[in-house]
């Protein structure tokens, strides 16, 4: 399988309309992905190429409309750059003769890494445009010769530095027995398992740890036939209470949605943000990365929200999928999915601007865990 891009570096491509930046797109990638025109304002969407840039890993290049655009649909290109810049690691800006910075000024509020390029050869453009913003130490780029992006490929080797994360984090050690809890409900896919589990085999695969899986019907039977306690439960959060009640007592258990809120986001925000449900709420946001249609047992849909209401009967819930903007002052409390499909820069970039409005954020599976009484029991990355 190839690497999903949710976990790939994400590079945004930005500059002014025109200024090259689907051309730049276009060589960095090697393919003809992006429409190239002198008419301006050819790209309206951002567009996304995956690649793999040797010694390095995987990546999303994300071609960006141009800015200052006075076309009509100017101000609606705009919008969706800008909302890029949430899901940005690092940035190209594409530099013009006639730039004023106005889209730079918002990406340098991320204090990620910035590589300028001058891609206009032609009529010496790329000349002029390295020799009127020294200052920004620009790479000047012909698209003519294929040597060229070698020299951003060592730049971003050099400017972005990968966290070194893993999703069980200190839980699993070598030689760890593994027990994954996996009901499998309307909503999973038929044949094949979800993201967060996948992700999570393959992890203690490469930690040299034995992962046993069953549903929740076979649990008790696979517990059985262990000759130890296994050394971690991860279970799916719908099912944490039950899984909790057949486990031997001293039985470490945790949930994929924990510990993708610790991979993703910033668990000790979301712990904290939990005790809010012990106060009065009157309107709540449910988050989800996923754009899939709800069914009849959606957890972020049905389950969660009927929990709340026996706590709260005229709590108003609202809800939110895949990039739908979030007026956060509406609400009291957030409570967001495990984030899988999201990359981790555009989840954080969700919980930075709650921090920002004191708006308590927390996850599904935390949610669970404190509602049903058990958070203190369950292990937490660190």
């Amino acid at each position: 399988m190839k690497t999903q891009n949710s976990e790939r570096v994400h590079i945004g491509i930005f500059g002014r309309t025109n200024a090259g930046k689907s051309t730049l797109l276009n060589y960095m990638t090697g393919t003809d992905t992006a429409i190239v025109s002198e008419v301006a304002g050819t790209t309206t969407d951002p567009v996304r190429k995956a690649m793999e840039i040797t010694d390095f890993g995987p990546v999303l290049f994300i071609d960006t409309a141009g800015v200052f655009d006075k076309s009509t649909l100017g101000s609606k290109r705009i919008a969706k750059s800008l909302a890029i810049i949430d899901k940005c690691d690092i940035f190209i800006y594409c530099l013009s003769l006639d730039e004023d910075f106005e889209i730079l000024k918002e990406i340098k509020k991320k204090n990620k890494p910035i590589i300028y390029v001058a891609g206009k050869q032609d009529r010496d453009e790329g000349a002029k445009i390295c020799e009127k913003y020294q200052a920004l130490s620009p790479f000047p780029i012909d698209v003519r010769n294929k040597d060229d992006r070698l020299k951003i490929f060592g730049k971003i080797k050099e400017l972005y530095k990968k966290e070194d994360l893993t999703i069980t984090r200190n839980l699993v050690r070598a030689g760890d027995i593994v027990l994954l809890v996996i009901p499998q409900d309307k909503a999973a896919p038929k044949g094949r398992l979800i993201k967060p589990q996948v992700m999570t085999i393959r992890e203690l695969i490469d930690k040299k740890a034995t992962a046993i899986a069953c549903d929740l019907d076979s649990l008790e039977n696979t517990l059985k036939a262990l000759k130890n306690k296994p050394d971690l439960v991860i279970c799916d959060s719908q099912v944490f209470k039950e899984t909790k009640d057949l486990l031997e007592e001293g039985t470490r258990l945790t949930s994929f949605s924990i510990l993708f809120s610790a991979f993703k986001g910033d668990l000790a925000y979301f712990i904290d943000s939990v005790k809010r449900l012990d106060d009065p709420l009157e309107r709540i946001l449910i988050s989800e990365a996923c754009t899939h249609p709800p069914i009849d047992e959606d957890i972020g849909t049905v389950k969660i929200p009927k929990m709340l209401r026996k706590k709260y009967p005229e709590l108003k819930i609202e809800f939110n999928r895949g990039d739908d903007p979030i007026d956060y002052d509406r609400y009291d409390l957030i409570i967001s999915c495990g984030a899988c499909m999201f990359n981790r820069t555009t989840m954080l970039s969700k919980v930075d601007e709650a921090k920002k409005r004191n708006i308590p954020m927390t996850n599904y599976g935390i949610t669970i865990a404190y509602l049903k009484g058990i958070l203190e029991d369950v292990s937490l990355p660190d």
